[in-house]
């Protein structure tokens, strides 16, 4: 187990950026897998198709009314997105004492399942965001470690939302299962998809994971794992987001799954089979920034 001894930049970045979120109000659409995963190695600098581009608002919608405390699908502006109508929520959770937010819900319009993990929202948020230290997890993939600011607040929600996801995807055996979340949220939604898959593998086929704004939440062997599952992964970033860069000081923590990179000059580039040179990773330090993650479309 690796110990950072000291309050590190990226770990004053994070507490700005958590400031930033909770001061900045953020509160073909369908279950198939996206054609952003078609094809490994590739980067294009082009406008989305009109479906692709859907779903990645879909998800925006998902992953934003994390931030909303509700029993019903009634939040504003989220809830009112025309591809979420339909949505009903089964579970939510509001955690206290290692702070930890979400619902699972499910639509019968997409024929989803969605798994939503809240960001940094409060105090607690931001002391698991500066909690930088390496956990070895999960146990499955040798070598493997995360964050461990991160996985507290996933652990520690962890045995009722699988549950609910296991009794949903029983209840309805045709719907995808989808995690999302937006920056902390983002992290989270990336443990609950290993955990989820190394636990249940016969239903690793239905998993799909769209995340906003995560931070480099594993190292080598946990990316790699993600990478080689065949879960279709695809993680935003929008333009400057310091976030997506974060730890910044950590070299043994990588990015894995397809980015599409929302550019400082509103084009889109997608990069995949790990080759992040030609999207937000080749920006300059200069370039990155806090206020781009609070902004993303739809979200």
């Amino acid at each position: 187990m690796r110990c950072v001894d000291q309050v590190t930049l990226g770990a004053l970045v994070y507490a700005l950026l958590a400031l930033c979120v909770s001061c900045s109000g953020i509160t073909d659409r369908s279950g198939s897998r996206s054609a952003l995963h078609g094809r490994s190695g590739i980067s294009k600098r082009a406008s989305l198709s009109a479906p692709i581009q859907t779903t990645l608002n879909l998800y925006a919608a998902y992953a934003g009314a994390a931030y909303n405390d509700m029993d019903e699908w009634t939040c504003t502006p989220e809830c009112q997105d025309p591809g979420t109508s339909g949505t009903v929520i089964d579970y939510t959770w509001d955690i206290g004492v290692v702070t930890s937010n979400g619902y699972v819900a499910h639509n019968p319009n997409k024929r989803i399942i969605v798994v939503a993990f809240r960001g940094t929202n409060e105090p607690g948020d931001w002391l698991q965001d500066l909690t930088l230290t390496h956990y070895p997890w999960p146990s499955q993939i040798a070598g493997s470690s995360v964050i461990s600011g991160f996985l507290s607040g996933y652990l520690v929600a962890r045995p009722l939302v699988i549950q609910n996801v296991l009794d949903l995807a029983t209840r309805f055996p045709g719907y995808s299962i989808v995690a999302t979340g937006h920056s902390l949220g983002a992290s989270r939604a990336a443990m609950f998809v290993a955990d989820f898959a190394l636990q249940h593998p016969e239903l690793r086929q239905r998993l799909q994971m769209y995340t906003y704004g995560q931070a480099k939440c594993g190292n080598k062997s946990f990316a790699d794992f993600m990478n080689g599952s065949g879960i279709p992964i695809t993680r935003v970033v929008n333009k400057g987001d310091i976030a997506p860069h974060l730890p910044g000081d950590d070299p043994t923590l990588v990015q894995f799954g397809t980015e599409v990179w929302y550019t400082p000059t509103n084009d889109t580039v997608t990069c995949t089979n790990e080759d992040y040179s030609k999207c937000s990773e080749g920006l300059p330090q200069t370039a990155l920034n806090i206020a781009d993650h609070s902004t993303y479309p739809n979200l």
